[in-house]
């Protein structure tokens, strides 16, 4: 509804932006009865407002039915601001609450043409942690990080990588296509990617991806902590706590989130 507070300038702005937010909303073209309804407005007040939005070419009109949906402007600029968005900067705030609230190393990761790579990183505050730094590359199918990201590649990005060699590094690294195709298949059923020893011997981890504007996966946040700090009395915590600082960077880079978080389910294995 119109805002009532404030000067005649400030309530056209609002009025306009109300506009704008109920259009970008709909996904369809809408009548201006319906636009009136929803922002209680004038009828002429709401016509004359959205022939300046169209001169600007921020609201378009069906020539057939009159109906009225968001631009090509709107798209635009949201375009220009998500290319300028830097994803570490973003991400900064929320990693840290990630380390605070877990006390673990933190890793945020994109991916590479089969690998993973470390972009940023916070040190656990535990005197016992994994060494790890900024610029590490990992084989995405080992580590969580890399799990996370390539379950979201497209499928002949994954049929590449499972097709070549898949060195084994520790005894629990899974190297069987099968084995991996499912294990990402649950990747992207629960949301989150686990490693239990997969690359190096005691070392684990938890991640979750990070979605932008478009909803593309781009990122992947995850906790990396010594087995014996990954038990089933943390698991659930560590879970929570990575799905909910990747979810809340996409929300930064964009993502609207349909419908509530949800977590849920174990460690699926290596």
């Amino acid at each position: 509804m119109e805002s009532q507070t404030g000067s005649g300038e400030s309530r056209s702005l609002h009025r306009a932006l109300d506009v704008l937010e109920f259009l970008a909303r709909n996904g369809r073209p809408v009548t201006l009865a319906e636009i009136t309804e929803a922002i209680d407005s004038p009828k002429a007040t709401l016509h004359r407002l959205l022939a300046t939005l169209q001169s600007r070419g921020y609201v378009s009109q069906e020539p057939r039915t009159g109906r009225y949906a968001a631009g090509i402007r709107c798209f635009e600029l949201g375009s220009m601001w998500a290319q300028k968005l830097d994803l570490r900067m973003v991400a900064a705030p929320l990693l840290a609450e990630l380390n605070e609230r877990t006390g673990e190393m933190v890793h945020l990761a994109v991916y590479e043409h089969g690998d993973v790579v470390y972009v940023d990183k916070l040190e656990s505050s535990q005197p016992i942690a994994p060494q790890s730094y900024v610029g590490r590359r990992c084989p995405a199918y080992c580590v969580s990080t890399g799990r996370a990201l390539l379950a979201f590649m497209p499928a002949d990005e994954i049929e590449r990588v499972l097709a070549e060699p898949l060195p084994s590094y520790t005894e629990h690294t899974l190297t069987d296509p099968d084995e991996l195709l499912a294990l990402l298949e649950d990747v992207r059923r629960t949301g989150f990617a686990t490693n239990a020893g997969s690359y190096r011997d005691g070392v684990c981890g938890v991640a979750a991806p990070v979605r932008d504007h478009t909803g593309g996966v781009v990122a992947s946040v995850g906790c990396c902590l010594p087995e014996s700090r990954f038990g089933d009395e943390r698991f659930d915590l560590l879970r929570d706590a990575t799905v909910a600082a990747a979810a809340a960077i996409s929300g930064r880079l964009g993502w609207v989130v349909a419908e509530g978080i949800t977590t849920g389910g174990r460690r699926p294995g290596p």
